[in-house]
């Protein structure tokens, strides 16, 4: 089976300028090659067309761009923006049929409330706007369901009365309505990226929310609601390992059985496994400065950005033992949160 193309934003500066790319790399390949496709922002997260492999939208977090591209040959078909007064925050998602393209986005005049914008699929104009029920929204998982869009809302400073908690709402995406919300059980952390299994199960990876103070010395981290809770649990892990988890616990990506998931923390200098259900630890991987983490299409290894000789790489692990696999791919400017691995054809 196809290990899959690996998809990263990235950055790097050259005579002083600042270039923002979006890298690809067949998997597939004994020695594959990496290939750049110039951006106009950092790409952040990706919504995926459902009937064209290679299509997707790109957003850029707590910005104005986005843009639909062939990610396969880096040929960009629209480019998107934001209505005045809102900015896209990062992630989207589209329908099944590929009909309409919903997208996170803040109204900034309105305190960041939180929107989920909806697209049509085809001519990607704004058809209208969903709440997300909280501010600041950034990740959305639209559920097998295909009714149930799940958004992490990132919520309004910490210590100021009256401020929006962070939270997980499920938002029926037929009529906005508030189905559930999940509540963090530390307050001191934002709502950031998520992770669903086919099984329900809710992973939150988390950042110092604003206000609780410096990111590189303010705890961040990871949440779980398994399959049959009602409410999230902090996860069990030793307190000298909790204690390096500082700074924003970026990327998350669960095995393929949906019980095990992969999260990285950029200032910890390593990866954490968690069991889902239990919300225990299961491991750690040493690696200087891990950002994206994946899953191969053959489930078979994870693959994670990191910092190597002045560079970022890719590298594999086994999916069972986290074992490292020895292959290493760079430099491989996959700098952003994120890295997905798809088919393209």
């Amino acid at each position: 089976m196809s290990q899959g193309v690996l998809l990263g934003g990235g950055g790097y500066s050259q005579r002083g300028a600042q270039r923002w790319v979006l890298s690809r790399v067949d998997l597939d390949q004994p020695e594959p090659e990496v290939i750049t496709f110039a951006m106009g922002f950092l790409p952040h997260g990706f919504a995926f067309d459902p009937t064209r492999p290679s299509r997707a939208a790109l957003f850029e977090k707590k910005g104005k761009g986005a843009v639909v591209m062939d990610v396969a040959t880096g040929v960009i078909e629209r480019e998107l923006a934001p209505a005045p007064g809102r900015l896209f925050y990062g992630h989207g998602a589209f329908s099944p049929d590929a009909r309409l393209l919903y997208a996170t986005e803040s109204a900034l005049d309105e305190g960041g409330r939180g929107l989920l914008t909806v697209r049509d699929g085809a001519t990607f104009e704004e058809l209208g706007a969903l709440p997300t029920h909280g501010l600041s929204p950034h990740d959305c998982v639209l559920l097998r369901d295909n009714k149930t869009m799940v958004v992490a809302n990132g919520g309004g400073p910490f210590g100021v009365r009256g401020s929006s908690l962070p939270s997980v709402t499920y938002v029926d995406i037929a009529s906005g309505k508030l189905l559930d919300r999940v509540v963090l059980p530390n307050p001191k952390l934002n709502a950031g990226h998520l992770a669903v299994s086919d099984a329900g199960a809710l992973v939150v990876v988390s950042a110092p929310r604003d206000a609780v103070g410096p990111e590189e010395t303010s705890a961040g981290g990871i949440t779980f609601r398994p399959t049959k809770s009602k409410t999230a649990i902090a996860p069990s892990a030793p307190p000298e390992v909790l204690a390096r988890m500082m700074g924003e616990t970026l990327s998350v990506a669960l095995d393929a059985t949906g019980s095990r998931a992969l999260a990285t923390q950029p200032f910890g200098d390593f990866v954490t496994a968690w069991s889902v259900e239990t919300a225990k630890l299961l491991g750690v991987i040493e690696l200087d400065g891990p950002r994206g983490v994946a899953r191969t299409l053959d489930g078979a290894h994870f693959v994670v950005s990191h910092k190597k000789g002045g560079s970022m790489v890719v590298s594999f692990f086994h999916a069972e033992t986290l074992a490292p696999t020895g292959r290493t791919i760079g430099p491989s400017y996959t700098t952003g949160s994120h890295m997905v691995v798809r088919a393209l054809a």
